[in-house]
């Protein structure tokens, strides 16, 4: 088995999400630290820009590029019915697959946005127009990767059901680019109404990135939601035990035998422990678990 495993850098280091200074710091310890063969992350904009990029390219480790939203930014909305917000979507899109061919990534992650529910087949049409729109942009040898997550908890975006998002897989590959296959983070299982047993079933055809971590599904608690806990935490579903049972499930459906397999944390720090700390004890789960 030769699986690249990799650490998110926003959810070890929380800072780095809402300040530009954290941001560049803790990426550069974090390209610096020797478990892991791959980061997933994103490139600060604007002045922190050309010494983020360097620090990638000059790191050596395999980069999982992560689209999105940033700090400060308006909500992209790429289904949306109008066509300049489709248009901003696109361009904001394209600015992150900028950053990500720079610095080398081969694997793109992205997410498609905010849910429709008043006509969700429109919405669809649009971002597979944009998802087409990007793909044709990409050179060869990179590969998207949709990420899925809740419709109706938290992000709330259009994908969503983990059936349906791989079913909006299906449609890109018919029109004509197979480079794209489906992220299933631990974290977004439960707030997708699925188990660990179901998303995976549903999943594995298309499976190409996986995020390790934990969900909350307690009302009450500050972390309800997408927000990535770690093993283990008091109101979190899954503990070091879970995790290391589902890394079996990925051994047993052959996903952790191909290779182009990755597998990456995603999970704040341990409660009363340092990111550095934290991300050793992932690192050992894994080890137990894989090594089993």
């Amino acid at each position: 088995m030769s699986v690249i495993l990799g650490v998110n850098h926003q959810f070890l280091y929380p800072e780095a999400i809402t300040n530009a200074v954290a941001h560049t710091a803790t990426l550069k310890r974090l390209a610096a630290n020797p478990p892991v063969d791959a980061l997933d992350c994103w490139i600060w904009r604007g002045e922190s820009s050309a010494e983020e990029i360097k620090i990638l390219k000059d790191s050596g480790k395999v980069i999982n590029y992560n689209v999105g939203d940033r700090f400060g930014e308006e909500q992209s909305f790429p289904a949306s019915p109008e066509k300049a917000e489709r248009e901003r979507a696109y361009s904001l899109l394209m600015r992150e697959v900028g950053y990500a061919l720079e610095v080398g990534s081969k694997k793109i992650i992205f997410a498609l946005g905010p849910d429709l529910p008043t006509d969700r087949e429109a919405a669809k049409e649009c971002v597979l127009e944009l998802t087409l729109r990007v793909a044709s942009q990409l050179p060869d040898d990179v590969h998207l990767s949709l990420e899925p997550t809740d419709r109706d908890i938290d992000k709330k975006f259009l994908f969503g059901p983990v059936s349906e998002t791989v079913e909006f897989i299906g449609r890109v590959k018919q029109n004509g680019f197979e480079r794209i296959g489906l992220l299933l983070d631990m974290c977004h299982v439960p707030i997708m109404h699925e188990t660990l047993e179901s998303a995976l079933e549903k999943s594995k055809s298309v499976l190409n990135h996986v995020h390790l971590g934990n969900g909350v599904m307690k009302t009450d608690s500050p972390f309800y939601g997408d927000k990535h806990t770690a093993w283990n935490h008091p109101d979190g579903l899954y503990t070091e035990a879970d995790g290391g049972r589902f890394i079996h499930m990925l051994k047993e459906i052959g996903y952790l035998d191909r290779a182009d397999a990755t597998v990456s944390f995603e999970m704040r720090p341990y409660e009363g422990k340092s990111a550095e700390e934290s991300l050793a004890r992932f690192v050992a789960v894994w080890k137990s678990a894989f090594e089993s």
